[in-house]
């Protein structure tokens, strides 16, 4: 190997490098967004709510979602340049707006319609990214299992 080919090969791994820590920083930052209309006022309202006994603690979805959003930052990662970035960041925007609608607007509806589309989109994300990389589609699984769980919860809440 030259010593260019060497320069190349090195630069290629570390643009990579960037490519993953931008994304890991831009998905993370869309979770933060989320979060932050999750303020006390909305909490005390989320907890005079008829919860469904399958309610998970709150510290549950302090470990799940940033789990949640490293895969998704890598199965997006996988998929660069590969696949169209068009679904991933449409559900990538619904997952920031569920908390807006349900949280800040205290919409039970409103988050029910978030969810379903969310859960849509990453039905579209996950068929764009599996025929390019079969890792980057399942790593969106566990979100979509999750969003399923949280129709569950937000449905028996309207129901409850």
């Amino acid at each position: 190997m030259t010593d260019n080919q060497t320069i190349q090969k090195e630069d290629t791994l570390l643009k990579k490098v960037f490519r993953l820590i931008f994304l890991l920083v831009c998905v993370n930052a869309v979770g933060a967004v989320g979060g932050s209309f999750m303020t006390e006022e909305s909490m005390m309202w989320y907890k005079s709510l008829p919860l469904p006994s399958l309610t998970p603690p709150d510290y549950i979805f302090s470990i799940v979602w940033p789990i949640l959003y490293i895969l998704m930052a890598i199965s997006m990662f996988l998929v660069w340049n590969k696949a169209s970035p068009r679904f991933f960041a449409l559900q990538l925007m619904c997952t920031a707006l569920w908390p807006f609608v349900f949280f800040y607007l205290h919409s039970v509806q409103g988050g029910i319609g978030v969810i379903i589309a969310l859960i849509v989109l990453l039905l579209l994300t996950i068929k764009t990214f599996y025929p390019v990389s079969k890792t980057a589609g399942l790593l969106l699984v566990p979100q979509l299992i999750w969003s399923f769980f949280a129709l569950y919860l937000n449905s028996a809440i309207l129901w409850g």
